[in-house]
Parts: structure tokens; C-alpha cells; sequence
């Protein structure tokens, strides 16, 4: 994952849901994405996102989310000009209200002014919501979690309407692609986890993980393989045939 401000803000996360994660600051040695010491050789954590493509003839999701996208960019725009401090904004739309080119500029200006307005979260595990009546009507929500370091920002669409199937051979894919990291990463650390990212906010065709995918039982060279949920934020830890050595 070559984005560092979105690991970092994964990282995050990851530790709402498993407050096992150390709270000091890790090495990014690269890889592993994060290295926490410890008295058994260290704890590497690598992150990767899961990126299905979309099916043929699924244009009309892809017309919406570019909307979505494009909408969500102005309004980090106009909150950023508007004297905004940095934020991690999420924006969830509702699928009964279609969106068309002309609510663009309409849209962007009302989900800025509406985090502009609302409270700023005081700590990094806390979530501010907006609730309803103080965004469009064409959201369901507004999620709004502070910047790591007053600087760092990141604002996303979700992803919703049509959602594909992850299935154990999608698995089994991703984790043959990062065998290679996880042969450096060893080098580095006594226990490796590995991180599969399934972002609701991500800009991929969404996707869900199937209760097949869950229950299989995979090979993998890392101590753990957690499929992770961040808009909630949870954690499903799939299951492995052995740990790793």
C-alpha cells in the first residue's frame, strides 16, 4: 500500500478494534508498513488494500461513484479554503436520492458547511456524526475522526449500491501476491500480521466478504491474516492451516 497518510490512518483504526496493538510509535522499516518492538523479536503489521475490479456492465455504479467522488473532492476543497482544520471525512450518500452533474457544486457546498459546523473530534479514537437535519438529505451520514497530527487529511465517498462477492480463490489471490513482502519482512520482526483492507470508502467496486471465504482455512506465511472492516472499524481473523514459522 504506497499510501503512508492512509496506512497511518488505517493504523488508527485497527487499534479501535484491537487495543492489543501497542500505542507507542512504530518503525516503518518498508517492509514491514509498521515495526513494534517487543521481547519476542517485534511485531510487523502490513497493510494492503482489497481491490476488486467491477463486472462488465455495471456502468451505472460506475457513474454514480464518479459523482460521489467528484462532489466529496470539492467539498474537502471548499471546507480547506474555508479555514477548515485537517480532518478524516467519510460520506456516506443515499441511494434513493440518484445524483446528476448539476448537484454537484449544490452538494459539495452543503457537506462542507456542514462539517465546517459541526463539533471537531478532541481525540483520535473519537467519531463525530452529524446527525440528521444538519446535512443533505442526500447522505445518510457523515463521519468525521480527527487528524493524527493537525495535518493529515483525508475525505472519501463510500462506495455503497452494487456490492460483489469476495470469495476464498479473491483470498487466497491476495495472499500469494504478498508472500514476497512477507519473506523481507521476516527479517524485521518475530511476528507478522497481515492487514487485508476492505474499504467502504474505497474508490475499487465494493465488495463484500463471503461466510465461505471466512471459514476456510488458508496458508499463509504470516502469524495472522486479518480481514478488516475500517468504516466500523472490525476486525475478522481468518483462519490458517499453521503459524508461520
Amino acid at each position: 500500500m504506497p499510501d503512508k497518510r492512509r496506512e497511518r490512518f488505517y493504523l488508527e483504526l485497527l487499534r479501535r478494534a484491537l487495543p492489543e496493538i501497542p500505542s507507542s510509535n512504530p518503525a516503518e522499516p518498508e517492509p514491514p508498513d509498521f515495526l513494534f518492538a517487543n521481547e519476542m523479536g517485534g511485531l510487523g503489521i502490513e497493510f494492503t488494500s482489497f481491490h476488486l475490479p467491477p463486472s462488465p456492465g455495471k456502468r451505472p455504479h460506475q457513474e454514480q461513484q464518479s459523482l460521489k467522488d467528484r462532489i466529496v473532492e470539492i467539498a474537502e476543497r471548499l471546507h480547506h479554503e474555508a479555514g477548515g482544520p485537517a480532518l478524516y471525512v467519510g460520506v456516506y450518500f443515499n441511494e434513493n436520492y440518484p445524483l446528476d452533474k448539476k448537484d454537484i457544486k449544490r452538494l459539495a457546498k452543503e457537506i462542507a458547511q456542514s462539517v465546517l459546523e459541526a463539533p471537531v473530534p478532541q481525540s483520535i479514537r473519537e467519531t463525530v456524526q452529524i446527525p440528521w437535519g444538519y446535512r443533505p438529505e442526500e447522505t445518510i451520514g457523515i463521519r468525521i475522526h480527527p487528524s493524527v497530527d493537525g495535518k493529515d487529511k483525508l475525505w472519501h465517498a463510500d462506495a455503497g449500491g452494487w456490492v460483489a462477492t469476495i470469495t476464498p480463490d479473491h483470498v487466497r489471490d491476495v495472499l500469494q501476491s504478498k508472500a514476497k513482502t512477507a519473506s523481507r519482512a521476516r527479517s524485521h520482526c518475530g511476528e507478522l500480521w497481515l492487514v487485508i483492507v476492505n474499504d467502504a470508502f474505497s474508490r475499487a467496486a465494493p465488495a463484500e466478504i463471503a461466510d465461505e471465504a471466512l471459514e476456510e482455512v488458508y496458508e499463509a506465511p504470516f502469524n495472522r491474516v486479518i480481514w478488516f472492516l475500517p468504516s466500523v472499524p472490525r476486525t475478522l481473523h481468518l483462519k490458517l492451516r499453521a503459524p508461520a514459522a
